[in-house]
């Protein structure tokens, strides 16, 4: 819990920062498209939902900085027979990301952008424990959780000004994990219900995902009634 309170705090402490300057607030939600590779059994793709609360300085350079924090669901499925019969592993975390935006364009209806940040993730909880232990596919357990996780991600989008200082986006970014999200031990066993013994392949999971987001900013102190 003592690393989540700092990820907030860094986010407190930088929309504090930007309220005595030219900042855009906002949000953005969407999908994301998440992989992962496990070594006992080939893991196929999640989509879950996403959102941020964001805030970003403006400049009449191209360059800006950013930050966001919001709720973001890691993880990957087994599936079955037919599309929708599978098992999920959900890694709920929360996102904390510092980073750089270059604008393509700053004088048009539509400009278009790329940016680069760093990511620190904190893991509230997961499904883990949950699934099926009767398989072997789905030997896992919340002890080999990384609570403390971190990144990076790339991505660029199109924003467009629709009134005086409002403007919507879409975005999309790639978000390569560095830290392991779970490792479990090579000495981990599992008793099955027939009482037999099984040793478990040593797994060190990082994730990955794609993420799809539409997003709505407001410059601060330019509120319309």
């Amino acid at each position: 819990m003592k690393k989540f309170n700092i990820l907030l705090l860094a986010f407190i402490l930088t929309s504090t920062i930007a309220i005595s300057q030219t900042y855009y607030y906002g949000i953005k939600g969407g999908l994301g498209l998440n992989m992962q590779k496990w070594n006992t059994f080939q893991r196929e793709l999640l989509f879950t939902p996403l959102i941020d609360l964001m805030v970003e300085s403006y400049d009449e350079m191209p360059s800006r900085l950013y930050a966001q924090l919001g709720f973001h669901t890691r993880g990957s499925a087994v599936r079955g027979f037919g599309f929708t019969a599978f098992n999920a592993y959900r890694f709920n975390n929360i996102a904390l990301e510092i980073g750089g935006k270059r604008m393509i364009t700053n004088d048009k209806k539509y400009n278009g952008y790329y940016m680069l940040g760093l990511r620190a993730e904190y893991n509230i909880s997961t499904n883990l424990n949950s699934t099926n232990t009767n398989s072997l596919y789905n030997l896992v357990s919340d002890e080999f959780v990384n609570k403390f996780i971190y990144g990076a991600s790339v991505g660029g989008g199109f924003e467009y000004e629709f009134s005086e200082n409002k403007i919507i986006f879409v975005e999309l970014s790639f978000n390569p994990d560095l830290a392991i999200q779970y490792e479990q031990l090579e000495s981990y066993t599992y008793t099955d219900i027939n009482g037999i013994k099984h040793s478990i392949r040593p797994q060190e999971v990082r994730n990955f995902s794609l993420e799809l987001k539409v997003g709505y900013k407001f410059m601060q102190g330019y509120i319309d009634d």
